[in-house]
């Protein structure tokens, strides 16, 4: 900071900057400013230097100043870290480890260590991925970090650098590292297909992600009432991982149960996917729930194999339906088979058609008719207008016309 206009005691104010490198240079540099700063150029990067400022006038040099210490400017640093390994915790987690940079190839303030990883292929189908990049910044100096989100059964690189305020150094070489196998991810749907008195047929989706190769299904089902009370859970083992439908036998009639059904690999079985669903009633006949995917650009859905004569609930839900509201529900019945078979005979009798057609043709005829009487009823000669309707006037001048004439 420039000397207060009080403390410069006399004219010719100056000011005397002296520097040197600090454990390399002896003697002093020095150079007379009478601005309040100075560039020193061509130096060496980030390097310490002993730096003192002092008042100079007419009169003489103020007092001895302390020694400051002071740094050239930074740049981006130039090693990369070595001993880059990577230890697997578990099927989505790894322990990154490093040795840091020197200091003097820091050229800088050091602010941290970027990590930084990208897949390359699934070990499930060997299928090559274009490198979308990742990364995490663990700030200060430390030589550890923690990568979390992998994505399990995957081959992986990864590299890591250091960064100061001028930006990020050069990347370490990349490490490659496998995960291991993990729990599969939950299937995409449960539908229930067939509802009898005491059975029911599930229907299930391949889960988005298996995470490892998948082993098999475990299918649970338990009776729940209108308070959702639940019964105790009943385990289906499915070990034909290729097997997406299965059906339930020993059920109670008229019974309320929701179902479970969820993908397993060697590390165990993933989240389940859940559907609720009521059992026929003993004597009854039906097909009990039926689920249909319709696109949402349709203004109509036929639904067909019913039964004749049954009352069912219409519900519109959307694709992941989590609770119980519908878009749209109703209560429909079917007509009954005695209706439906008296109206299927007389619409395709013989009779009923001839009479029908003969009803139609004489419809047209009639109106044919009509149609000429009215046009021939609309026109008639001037003549038969006059003898119609005579004019006095005219019927004169036409009697002296004819009177000069005879």
């Amino acid at each position: 900071q420039p000397l207060k206009p009080v403390e410069r005691n006399g004219p010719g104010l100056e000011y005397k900057v002296s520097w040197r490198q600090r454990g390399v240079e002896v003697d002093w540099n020095e150079e007379m400013v009478k601005k309040h700063s100075l560039t020193l150029r061509n130096t060496p990067t980030f390097v310490p230097y002993e730096i003192k400022v002092q008042a100079v006038n007419n009169l003489g040099s103020g007092p001895e100043p302390n020694i400051t210490i002071g740094y050239s400017g930074e740049d981006v640093p130039d090693a990369a870290p070595s001993g880059v390994s990577v230890d697997i915790v578990n099927s989505t987690l790894v322990k990154v480890f490093w040795f840091g940079i020197p200091r003097d190839r820091v050229r800088g303030h050091l602010r941290g260590y970027k990590v930084s990883w990208w897949k390359t292929k699934s070990m499930l189908d060997g299928k090559r991925h274009h490198p979308e990049k990742h990364f995490l910044t663990f700030v200060g100096d430390r030589n550890y970090g923690m990568i979390p989100g992998l994505e399990p059964f995957s081959e992986f690189r990864l590299t890591v650098l250091a960064y100061n305020s001028k930006g990020d150094g050069p990347e370490s070489s990349p490490v490659v590292f496998e995960m291991p196998e993990g729990v599969p991810e939950q299937p995409r749907f449960l539908r229930i297909l067939n509802f009898d008195k005491d059975s029911v047929t599930l229907s299930w989706g391949l889960p988005k992600k298996a995470n490892g190769h998948l082993t098999g299904y475990i299918l649970q089902y338990q009776m729940i009432n209108e308070t959702h009370e639940i019964g105790p859970l009943s385990d289906v083992s499915v070990t034909n991982r290729s097997t997406l439908s299965w059906r339930l036998s020993g059920l109670s009639s008229s019974t309320k149960y929701k179902f479970y059904v969820k993908a397993c690999t060697v590390k165990g079985c993933g989240k389940p996917v859940t559907e609720e669903g009521l059992t026929m009633a003993q004597g009854s006949k039906g097909i009990g729930k039926i689920s249909e995917a319709v696109k949402p650009t349709q203004k109509f859905h036929p639904i067909e194999a019913l039964e004749p004569g049954t009352e069912y609930t219409v519900r519109l839900v959307t694709k992941n339906w989590v609770d119980n509201n519908s878009i749209f529900e109703d209560v429909i019945e079917t007509r009954g088979r005695a209706y439906a078979g008296i109206y299927d005979g007389i619409s395709t009798q013989g009779w009923f058609i001839g009479l029908m057609c003969a009803i139609a043709l004489l419809t047209l005829l009639l109106l044919t008719i009509c149609f000429v009487r009215r046009n021939k009823g609309g026109k008639y000669s001037v003549k038969e207008k006059e003898d119609l309707h005579p004019d006095p006037e005219a019927q004169s001048i036409k009697d002296e016309i004819f009177g000069e004439y005879r």
